[in-house]
């Protein structure tokens, strides 16, 4: 991959991540009307990790998850095969 490719995939994902942020700043407000509707209050931890660590500890447990939900599929997989 040449310079440019790799430099339009990293514009990208960052042009995704702002997306992603402004957008999560923009409804908040409506969540939070939803979620008082629904009689349910929102708590820091519903919000999600704020500082750069707990992002990335968050995503660390994320891929972990993830990892062992795959591994459970595919064993079942194998045990339905033999």
């Amino acid at each position: 991959m040449n310079r440019h490719f790799s430099d339009a995939r990293y514009y990208f994902r960052r042009g995704f991540d702002h997306l992603y942020t402004g957008l999560k700043e923009e409804s908040e407000p409506l969540r939070r009307r939803i979620m008082e509707a629904m009689g349910r209050e929102m708590d820091e931890e519903e919000m999600g990790p704020q500082s750069r660590r707990e992002r990335v500890e968050y995503g660390a447990r994320r891929a972990a998850t993830r990892g062992r939900r795959a591994a459970r599929k595919v064993r079942r997989r194998v045990e339905r095969t033999e």
